[in-house]
């Protein structure tokens, strides 16, 4: 290999380093979904991108709050907890910006995540500095009730501003009296994914999509109580669809 041909391929490797640093660091939207090959294998029920999303969402979480503590824990120097938060919120931004269209609704997952993680850094930060300095056991308990406090206000402040105590469904089976329901994750109306009966009303069909009201329940989050719209165009007949439905431009019957 000559000298000209080394720089060639030296300067191609830069470039393409380059390139995949400003794409991490400035993604792009995406026109296709991810592929999901890892939690395709894991979760074997039927999900849809949406649920795939905010299973990553989910998993980057946890397991940001579990390396932070190793942290704190054996590596008391907030420099590495530094990196690892910037490492995080560059792969929750890349998510969240090369993935936007795939979201069901958008901005709510995008602002409980960011904000539940600067909550979470700054807990992890704060409790380093006071192992740091070497302060009394007093101080570390009223620091963990004050960021106690600061998660259940913030929970407050979400729920004011994104919460609702209705979702969407699709109905996928009919029988006497009840219907069997899918839903979506729906982090405004705190509803998991998964399948519901609720009572049977009239102009129900397989494949409609239905506005369900839910109801909290503790510990187990929110849980579809009763249809309260039914959408009466036409609609797939599979809970792959995505069920956020366009009211202003659908008929539609209200119970």
């Amino acid at each position: 290999m000559n000298l000209e041909e080394l720089f060639y391929r030296v300067g191609e490797f830069v470039e393409s380093a380059w390139e995949k640093i400003r794409s991490t660091i400035n993604p792009r939207p995406q026109e296709k979904p991810p592929a999901f090959k890892l939690l395709g294998r894991v979760v074997k029920r039927k999900v849809t991108v949406h649920e795939l999303l905010v299973l990553k969402l989910q998993l980057a979480f946890i397991s940001y709050l579990l390396l932070s503590l190793l942290l704190v824990v054996f590596l008391p120097n907030e420099l590495y907890l530094v990196a690892l938060t910037a490492v995080y919120f560059i792969y929750l931004r890349a998510i969240f910006r090369k993935y936007r269209e795939f979201f069901i609704e958008y901005r709510p997952y995008q602002m409980f995540y960011y904000s539940i993680s600067v909550i979470g850094f700054l807990a992890f930060f704060g409790y380093s500095l006071l192992k740091r300095f070497s302060l009394g056991i007093h101080y570390s308990l009223g620091y963990l009730v004050f960021v106690f406090v600061v998660v259940i206000l913030f929970r407050f402040y979400f729920k004011s501003k994104y919460g609702r105590n209705w979702t969407y469904g699709v109905i996928e089976e009919i029988k006497e009296n009840v219907v069997k329901i899918s839903v979506h994750d729906d982090i405004r109306a705190n509803v998991k994914p998964g399948e519901y009966w609720v009572d049977k009303v009239p102009d129900v069909e397989i494949g409609r999509i239905v506005k369900v009201l839910v109801e909290e329940r503790a510990f187990r989050g929110a849980v579809p109580t009763k249809i309260i719209e039914v959408y009466l165009s036409d609609q797939p007949s599979s809970s792959k669809a995505s069920t956020e439905a366009k009211e202003e431009s659908e008929s539609n019957s209200s119970l």
